[in-house]
């Protein structure tokens, strides 16, 4: 039989408990945010880099023009 000392102590080790594990929800909830904006600025910097390499594109068309005296 357990005496008031110990309920006490269960009780307070069992608060610890629910406290830990409503820390760990809030840390993967965290965590899967955290997850989806990387996911959506890893789809940007793609979408981005691309035009970056349209653009490099496109001036090097024009330098080509430029030395070959081509009218723009």
């Amino acid at each position: 039989m357990i005496n008031e000392s110990e309920t006490t102590e269960l009780e307070m080790w069992q608060a610890r408990c629910d406290e830990l594990q409503v820390a760990c929800e809030r840390l993967r909830e965290e965590r899967d945010s955290a997850r989806n904006i990387a996911a959506l600025l890893e789809a940007e910097f793609a979408r981005q880099m691309a035009t970056v390499a349209d653009l490099h594109a496109q001036i090097d068309r024009l330098r080509i023009h430029i030395q070959q005296g081509v009218e723009l």
